[in-house]
């Protein structure tokens, strides 16, 4: 069995998935999420018993069975919390088998309050025709005694279907409950009259509903054979590193047949460079995936911080339908939680403040993602505070990162937010101050090649743009050569690329200006960055975008435009500013890939 466990462990978890997307659509009065909710777990309770893992199979049997009553009832919160918590203990569950190939959890306190919330009362009320409320007086010294009384009092002239509270409870004292009952109303009425220290009753006649019996029609669908295959994500590495190994190469035969201008080999170079470009395609479609995969698992984050914060908040998802290559939706799972948390607690309001300040007290969360391009936008959006300027530039004086002569623009100023230890609130929570989560999310978005933007407006809300590369496995790139080294710059970064002469490279008070079409835009000579010589005077200036801010990388030519795979540095080289790893160059030379963001130092403060 062990060779099935992972399979097992792997789908067992997706079905865990689907659970918590159901309950949330559950608590928003889509009944028909029971079924999927159903048939998740009726599937991870048969292949929990084909494992042999009876204690995950009883539990999973157990909640089915609370399952099947929630079709005729309301749906309270309390009731998805302890659904909820289900999902939670299989999971737990699914981690102690993978660690220690075991299911002894302990379930039987989640047991005795899902079956307890299995809505009896409700469920009783198709088979009685009495509804009965009684208020035992305040001042009853006895009241367990006087409640235990009246139910058998009842018992001689009905029948006792269910009652609200439990009878245990009613019994332990409480002043008022409610009892379902089958039998004649005048005899009750009567029962009850002859018993002292009631305040009050009513009894009420229960109408059952009738329900029509539906002649059920069996739907028969056509059973598709299922095309899909599960691979290990470390098989398409491995496929991915290959076919990185067969465009070098053939980045080294182009420029041996341009080199000898041998006609034959230049055929079938053309021929094989066809062939590798589609391969190329089709193993780069295996690693894209939908954001759907890694978006499904925050309503469930954001509802569980709003109702800790005593907040409401009405959460949307756009655009799950964009595709992400696999390590880069891997890498931007935690940034994007980390804005989220920080959208719940910093953002929304509570409900108190939101009505006092004109708005509905539902607080909107969104989250969305959309292709722009030949890069994907992923937005999380709220209509809560919005930043204060004045409060962040106050805390960034506090905390020394800026002198109060400092003269920042709002974008500069709302930048600061991302930097490492920062935070607005005075006191940490649990949740967030700690000036943390946003730093992880800049640094994130940055490796991954990506840009981020922030658009508030104090009052009115908050939207963080996140602009990223489909893909980081294969780029597009500008080969440029500097003193004699050639280096490479992602054409994600690139807006345009000028001639660098006396007439438009200018100094202003010691800084160097290149201007173009008017506009003065900061440059940087590489060569002097990477201290490897003065550089030529005339060049190129390679103009990117920083921070949504546009400078110029001025290089002494650029040699090339094509496509590199992308290398990662590791060890000590990995903590190398300015450069996202290497390439492999056609003539087997090694490239360094320029890193715009790091390269320049991040942010600018006064």
């Amino acid at each position: 069995m062990s060779d099935y466990r992972t399979e097992f462990l792997q789908e067992a978890r997706e079905y865990v998935e689907i659970m918590n997307q159901c309950f949330l659509r559950l608590e928003k009065g889509e009944k028909s999420a029971i079924d999927e909710i159903f048939r998740a777990v009726h599937t991870i309770k048969g292949m929990a018993g084909f494992m042999g893992y009876k204690n995950l199979e009883n539990f999973c049997h157990k909640l089915e069975s609370v399952l099947g009553d929630l079709k005729e009832r309301d749906v309270r919160e309390e009731i998805v919390d302890a659904l909820l918590a289900c999902a939670d203990k299989i999971s737990e569950i699914l981690d102690k088998i993978e660690s220690e190939n075991c299911d002894e959890a302990d379930c039987q306190g989640l047991i005795e309050k899902i079956t307890g919330m299995d809505g009896k009362a409700e469920k009783f009320t198709q088979n009685v025709n009495l509804k009965i409320k009684i208020k035992i007086c305040e001042d009853c010294q006895m009241k367990g005694v006087r409640n235990l009384l009246i139910l058998e009092t009842l018992r001689s002239v009905c029948k006792i279907k269910a009652t609200e509270p439990e009878e245990e409870k009613i019994e332990e004292g409480c002043e008022s409950f409610t009892i379902y009952a089958e039998g004649d109303p005048k005899l009750v009425e009567e029962a009850l009259e002859g018993i002292s220290e009631i305040e009050k009753f009513t009894v009420n006649e229960v109408v059952p509903e009738a329900k029509p019996k539906e002649d059920k029609v069996e739907e028969r669908k056509e059973i598709k054979k299922s095309e899909a295959v599960r691979v290990d994500v470390k098989v398409l590495d491995a496929i991915m590193n290959l076919i990185g190994e067969l465009v070098i190469a053939r980045g080294r035969l182009l420029q041996i047949a341009s080199k000898h201008r041998i006609q034959e080999l230049s055929e079938v170079i053309n021929v094989m460079d066809k062939s590798i470009t589609s391969l190329q395609d089709e193993v780069m479609k295996l690693r894209m995936v939908k954001v759907e995969n890694v978006f499904n698992k925050f309503p469930r984050m954001v509802r569980d911080l709003s109702r800790k914060l005593g907040k409401k908040i009405d959460f949307t998802m756009d655009g799950l339908d964009t595709e992400l290559d696999r390590t880069v939706l891997d890498e931007m799972s935690d940034a994007i939680m980390h804005l989220l948390r920080n959208a719940v607690d910093h953002g929304i309001e509570s409900p108190e403040e939101r009505l006092a300040a004109g708005k509905c007290e539902v607080g909107k969360i969104r989250l969305s993602a959309r292709r722009e391009r030949n890069n994907v936008i992923i937005e999380i959006e709220d209509d809560g505070r919005g930043l204060d300027i004045e409060k962040i530039k106050r805390k960034a004086i506090e905390k020394g990162l800026i002198s109060e002569n400092s003269k920042l623009s709002d974008e500069e100023i709302k930048m600061l937010i991302f930097v490492p230890g920062f935070s607005t609130k005075d006191v940490p929570t649990e949740i967030s101050g700690r000036g943390v989560g946003m730093d992880v999310v800049k640094t994130t978005v940055e490796r991954l090649g990506g840009s981020l933007k922030i658009i508030s407006e104090k009052g009115k809300g908050t939207k963080i743009r996140i602009v990223l590369p489909p893909t980081v496995a294969i780029i597009k790139s500008l080969l440029v050569r500097i003193d004699g080294q050639t280096y490479a710059v992602p054409i994600s970064n690139v807006i345009e690329a000028v001639y660098v002469d006396s007439g438009n490279y200018r100094k202003i008070h010691g800084n160097p200006f290149l201007l173009v079409r008017g506009n003065l835009i900061p440059a940087f000579r590489l060569s002097e960055i990477f201290g490897c010589g003065n550089g030529n005077e005339n060049g190129v200036g390679i103009i990117v975008e920083r921070e949504g801010e546009k400078v110029a990388l001025v290089v002494d030519a650029i040699v090339d435009q094509q496509e590199i795979v992308v290398k990662p540095l590791t060890g000590l080289l990995s903590k190398v500013r300015g450069f996202s790893g290497v390439t492999i160059l056609g003539d087997g030379t090694v490239a360094p890939i320029i890193d715009v963001a790091s390269l320049l130092g991040g942010e600018k403060f006064g």
